[in-house]
C-alpha cells in the first residue's frame, strides 16, 4: 500500500486506508512508529484550512493512543462540527472522556450515538455505567444488547471484551471466564483482550496458560510484562531474567522520548518485577493523573499498601467508592490500606499515651 501511495500521492482515501492500518498494527504491537507513520500519511490533509473529518479522527486517533488527550478531543470536536453523524468521533470521544473519569461528558457523547447506532449508544452508555456507580444496571444492559448482535457483527467482539471485563469487576469469576473465551475464539489476536485475559489468569495463579498465550508477542510491551509475570509465578528464572532486562530498555528508551503511555505498565514491572514499591507509587500516582480505570485504581492501591503509604492512595480510594465494584482482588486491597491506616493511627495513639505517661 505503501507503494500505490507514493505512485497516487493525492488519494486521500489510500492514504486514510494505510493510517488505518499502521493504527491497527500499533494496537497489536505496540510499536509508536506505527503512529508516526499512520500521521505521517494523512499529514497533508491535515495541513489543509478545512481538514476532512476523517483525517481528524484518524489523528485524533493517534493522539489517544499518545495520551494526548486534550488535542484528541480538539480533533474530535472539529470533524463532529464538520460532520456531526460521525459515529466513530462521537464514540471515541466518550472513550477518552471516560478514561479521564469525566462520565457525565462520556455519558453525553454516548446518548448523541442513540440516533445514529442505538447498540454502539448501548454498548457505550453500559461501559460507562460499569465504572461510575452503577454496575449491576450496566450488566443488564449488556445481556439485552448481546441478544441484538449477530456473532459476525464486528461489534459482537467488543460486547464480550466488554462483558469479561463488567464480570471480573463484579466479582462473577466463572462468566468472566467465559465471555474471555468466547472473545478469543472470536477474535484470537486482540492485543487488549490478550493482556485482559492474561491478567485474569495471573489473578488465579494460573502461569501456564499466560506462557502458551503470549509465548509469541514479545514485540508488544504490555504482552511481554504479563509473560514476565508468568514466567516469575512458573519459576522460570532465565526466561525472566532476559524479558526483565528487554522491559527495563523499553521503559527507558520510553522515558528518553518523553513517551509516557506505559505509566502504568511501568508501575507494575517496579512493583511486581523489580521490588520498589516507593517507584511504583511515584509512577502509579503520574499515571492516575492522566487515565483513571479500574487498573490504574489497582496499581495504585497496590503500590501503596507495598510502600506502606496509604494515604497516597486516597484518590483510588474514593473513585472505587463511587464506582462501586466488587472485584475481590481491589476488596481485599481496601481491607489491607484500611488496616494500614489504622495501624498507622493506633501507633499515633500508642506514642501519645506513651508520652503523657
Amino acid at each position: 500500500m505503501h507503494g500505490a501511495l507514493v505512485a497516487d500521492g493525492y488519494n486521500f482515501d489510500l492514504a486514510a486506508e494505510l493510517a488505518k492500518r499502521h493504527l491497527e498494527r500499533f494496537r497489536r504491537d505496540q510499536d509508536p512508529r506505527d503512529l508516526g507513520q499512520a500521521e505521517a500519511a494523512i499529514e497533508p490533509w491535515l495541513r489543509q484550512p478545512d481538514p476532512p473529518p476523517r483525517a481528524l479522527v484518524l489523528r485524533a486517533s493517534v493522539r489517544q493512543s499518545n495520551h494526548f488527550f486534550a488535542s484528541a478531543i480538539d480533533d474530535l470536536d472539529r470533524a463532529i462540527r464538520a460532520q456531526p453523524d460521525n459515529v466513530e468521533a462521537w464514540l471515541i470521544r466518550a472513550n477518552i472522556l471516560q478514561v479521564q473519569g469525566r462520565y457525565l461528558d462520556a455519558r453525553q457523547s454516548c446518548g448523541r450515538l442513540i440516533l445514529m447506532n442505538t447498540v454502539v449508544a448501548g454498548i457505550c452508555l453500559a461501559n460507562v455505567a460499569a465504572v461510575s456507580g452503577t454496575p449491576e444496571q450496566a450488566s443488564l444492559l449488556m445481556q439485552r444488547l448481546a441478544a441484538q448482535i449477530p456473532p459476525a457483527d464486528p461489534l459482537y467482539h467488543w460486547l464480550l471484551v466488554s462483558q469479561a471485563e463488567m464480570a471480573v469487576w463484579m466479582g462473577r469469576q466463572e462468566a468472566a471466564e467465559q465471555f474471555f473465551r468466547k472473545a478469543l475464539a472470536v477474535n484470537p489476536r486482540d492485543a487488549y483482550l490478550k493482556a485482559a485475559w492474561a491478567d485474569f489468569l495471573l489473578d488465579r495463579k494460573r502461569p501456564k496458560e499466560v506462557l502458551a498465550l503470549l509465548a509469541g508477542d514479545i514485540r508488544n510491551d504490555n504482552l511481554l510484562l504479563r509473560l514476565a509475570l508468568a514466567e516469575k509465578q512458573s519459576g522460570l528464572n532465565e526466561d525472566l531474567a532476559r524479558h526483565v532486562e528487554d522491559l527495563a530498555s523499553r521503559f527507558a528508551a520510553s522515558a528518553e522520548r518523553g513517551d509516557r503511555v506505559h505509566l502504568r505498565e511501568e508501575a507494575i514491572f517496579n512493583l511486581k518485577l523489580l521490588d520498589d514499591p516507593e517507584k511504583a507509587l511515584s509512577l502509579a500516582e503520574a499515571d492516575w493523573q492522566v487515565q483513571k480505570e479500574v487498573a490504574d485504581c489497582r496499581i495504585l492501591m497496590e503500590a501503596a499498601v507495598a510502600a506502606r503509604q496509604p494515604a497516597r492512595a486516597a484518590p483510588a480510594m474514593l473513585w472505587l467508592n463511587t464506582a462501586r465494584l466488587r472485584d475481590p482482588e481491589l476488596t481485599r486491597l481496601q481491607a489491607r490500606l484500611a488496616s494500614l491506616v489504622f495501624g498507622a493511627r493506633f501507633a499515633m495513639l500508642a506514642t501519645h499515651i506513651d508520652s503523657v505517661a
